[in-house]
């Protein structure tokens, strides 16, 4: 049965209707009579509520229909005050005045005028969040602090919308894969111009992950696509682990589309099926570019690419790359993935570069094991160097070094691409293999990045790094392995690799070298923000010289599919010039 708001509703919903049937019923009228009635809406409020109070309003969806009649006219503007009045409510104004007057005789074009005064805003007071299942107190924290309409703010339907969304996003990217929410309320006081919002969700089962089944495989074995997965059977779902899953299938180059897809039933969630859908790529791909880059200006290249080497699932890259300060030519074999989660590498290139009055012509080959685990990962390996050294206005110098080296990157922070808490910390060793080096040497860097959220829209971030090259003289060590400074991703407000030691007209490389940083971001959106930032650091060859240069500046901050792509100005304290700075991503 109906209740008595319902009829009404339906009423009002069937009024226009009627009355256009009406008028198609009507006796037929003399052609004076029968010309359609024209009438335009001219909407008087302030400009962020129009768009909103048109698209609210019946009677702007029949502006344009040529056989309007006073008849029909007369119910859509009896709705238009109550419609009005809706639209308001969803931008947070619960007491709008609205005053609807027309002009114009009934033959002539008439103008709705619409007078909506919003009056005050209705904000947020309080926000309760509860949660009901087995949900772990970081993940019900997380939740609480990423709320995205907080107390004091302006509540809208579409934000409260969204909030309630968002949250219940957060919670299923976690081992609850069905989570819902159970109740919601906003109690609003249109007195006091204030919403209490409630919100109730429920967690669900929690999921585990079952078996992998992989569709589409033609060319490649399955376990090509299941050794890549970062999860095993009977482990706790996490929507994280399905996002580097899909990470590391596209990024082997073996498949044109990938989706995984999670069983959703409850009834399956302690082993819940995942299906792999894939459609393969072609194996062979030419690639050529233009571009540039504000740490070596312009570029160009051409690229070569066999996934499937000797029908192998080997992956070969090769690479021609004309910049105005490197030119390089070099290729890479990987291995598919092991079932242990390792993967081998070989590379070799042939580079010459041109940076700050040093020119190096040189050749590397090596090769490197490493674990695809990006939250934890270790690599090992060694390397050939063979480098020829020509400062401007100094003797040139031949290096050359077998190096072994070890390293472990660790990633605690909440999203691998876009992080706003955690760290990332990286440990970097190696030794020169006598005999088979012109000097005998040992290197390391450690390197630490700090994210701290400051609330939903304050992001700071710390970078400090520090390396090492254990040798009582620079000379007969490759540049690649010596440090300089100075560029996009390092010191800000400087030219690339221009802060090192001087030797003749040229700046090369030192054996020590230290960098810190600081940068506080605003977000004014979801997906982009400004930033302020402090670096400072330098590289030298005596530990004693130590001086370090400060850069500082402001920058725009943007959230993309590859991580945050920054585009800053920034000062060099001792150039006192500014510089235009690019990058993207998370990386030392």
């Amino acid at each position: 049965m109906l209740t008595l708001s319902e009829a009404l509703a339906s009423l009002r919903f069937l009024l226009p209707i009627v009355a256009l049937l009406l008028a198609f019923e009507a006796p037929a009228q003399p052609a004076a009579d029968v010309e359609g009635l024209k009438f335009r809406i001219v909407i008087d409020a302030p400009l962020a509520l129009r768009n909103t109070l048109k698209n609210g309003l019946d009677l702007a969806r029949w502006e344009s229909y040529g056989n309007m009649t006073a008849e029909l006219l007369e119910p859509l503007l009896a709705e238009a005050r109550e419609q009005a009045r809706e639209a308001a409510a969803t931008e947070g104004y619960f007491s709008p005045k609205v005053d609807i007057s027309v002009e114009g005789e009934q033959r002539e074009q008439r103008v709705v005028h619409i007078k909506v005064d919003p009056g005050v805003p209705t904000q947020v007071k309080d926000v309760v969040i509860s949660i009901r299942g087995d949900v772990d107190d970081a993940t019900a924290a997380r939740i609480r602090e990423q709320w995205t309409l907080p107390a004091n703010q302006v509540f809208q339907q579409a934000a409260w919308d969204a909030a309630k969304k968002n949250a219940v996003g957060t919670l299923a990217r976690t081992r609850f894969l069905g989570a819902s929410v159970r109740h919601s309320q906003a109690t609003i006081d249109p007195d006091a111009h204030t919403a209490s919002l409630e919100v109730d969700l429920e967690t669900g089962p929690a999921y585990s992950f079952g078996p992998i089944a992989v569709r589409g495989l033609s060319r490649y074995s399955a376990d090509k696509v299941t050794n890549l997965a970062p999860f095993k059977p009977g482990e706790p779902y996490s929507r994280e682990e399905i996002e580097v899953f899909l990470r590391r299938l596209n990024t082997t180059n073996y498949f044109a589309s990938a989706q995984v897809v999670v069983d959703p039933d409850p009834a399956n969630a302690s082993a819940a099926p995942v299906t792999v859908s894939l459609i393969e790529a072609p194996s062979r791909r030419l690639e050529t570019g233009i571009g540039y880059s504000t740490d070596t200006l312009f570029n160009g290249s051409i690229n070569w690419r066999d996934v499937d080497l000797f029908d192998s699932g080997w992956r070969l890259r090769s690479e021609l790359r004309l910049e105005s300060k490197v030119q390089r030519l070099g290729g890479s074999i990987e291995l598919p993935t092991r079932s242990d989660g390792w993967t081998d590498s070989m590379e070799a290139q042939a580079e010459r570069t041109d940076i700050e009055n040093l020119v190096t012509r040189g050749v590397t080959v090596g090769a490197t094991r490493r674990s695809i685990d990006e939250r934890r990962q270790p690599a090992f390996g060694a390397s050939y160097y063979y480098e020829h050294q020509f400062p401007a206005d100094f003797p040139p110098d031949l290096a050359r070094a077998l190096f072994a080296r070890y390293e472990y990157v660790v990633r605690t922070v909440d999203d691998l691409l876009l992080p706003r808490a955690g760290a990332i910390a990286a440990l970097r060793l190696g030794v020169s293999v006598p005999g088979a080096s012109t000097r005998s040497f040992g290197r390391g860097v450690a390197q630490v990045l700090w994210f701290h959220s400051l609330g939903r829209r304050e992001d700071l971030t710390l970078r400090a790094e520090a390396g090492a090259v254990l040798a009582n003289s620079s000379e007969g060590i490759p540049q690649a392995l010596l440090f300089r400074t100075g560029g996009d991703t390092t010191i800000r407000g400087y030219a690339y690799q221009s802060l090192g030691v001087q030797r003749g007209s040229a700046i090369v490389g030192g054996r020590y070298y230290a960098l810190g940083s600081a940068e506080y971001i605003h977000w004014f959106a979801e997906t982009w923000g400004a930033a302020a930032f402090l670096d400072a650091g330098n590289a030298v060859d005596q530990l004693a010289s130590f001086k370090a240069v400060l850069g500082y500046g402001v920058g725009l901050r943007v959230k993309s599919p590859i991580g945050p792509f920054r585009l800053d100005v920034a000062r060099g304290q001792e150039t006192g010039k500014f510089r235009l700075h690019f990058s993207a991503g998370v990386a030392f």
